[in-house]
């Protein structure tokens, strides 16, 4: 596949992203270091994978192909990113946000705007786990 080059790969992208849904597989990061030089016709199937339910696999997307293509290839997914940032306290809503600001898909007070919304989400969480664990424990008393 390597020695063929990131064109003769374009017409089993697909695939290929498959062998990402679990990155404990033994080939799943070699492919993804193959997938990041492939370039723009890794975009459609990038937006595809970012759009799904599937948050394991949108995670290593992210993680070992989104996070090492160019500033533009990243750009480019700008929609995708903002809806993942957007989702509110997510491992891949971080994820997001630490991608676009890297290359500065946002300008600061967007990119303030969505570090609060998610830094707000997260504080509402603890205090309803918080909450949870004082009712937990008065239950156990009784």
């Amino acid at each position: 596949m390597t020695a063929a080059g990131p064109v003769a790969a374009v017409p089993i992208l697909e695939g290929l992203f498959i062998w990402l849904q679990d990155i404990n597989y033994p080939i799943a990061r070699l492919i993804a270091d193959f997938l990041v030089t492939v370039g723009d016709p890794l975009i459609p199937h990038i937006k595809k994978i970012l759009r799904s339910n599937d948050q394991p696999w949108i995670e290593f997307v992210l993680d070992y192909v989104v996070a090492q293509l160019a500033p533009e290839h990243i750009h480019a997914l700008k929609a995708e990113l903002n809806q993942l940032a957007m989702t509110g306290m997510s491992e891949s809503g971080v994820t997001a946000i630490r991608i676009g600001a890297s290359v500065g898909i946002w300008d600061q007070k967007t990119l303030n705007w969505m570090l609060d919304n998610n830094i707000r989400a997260c504080e509402e969480f603890l205090l309803e786990l918080k909450a949870l664990k004082a009712e937990a424990s008065r239950e156990q008393q009784v």
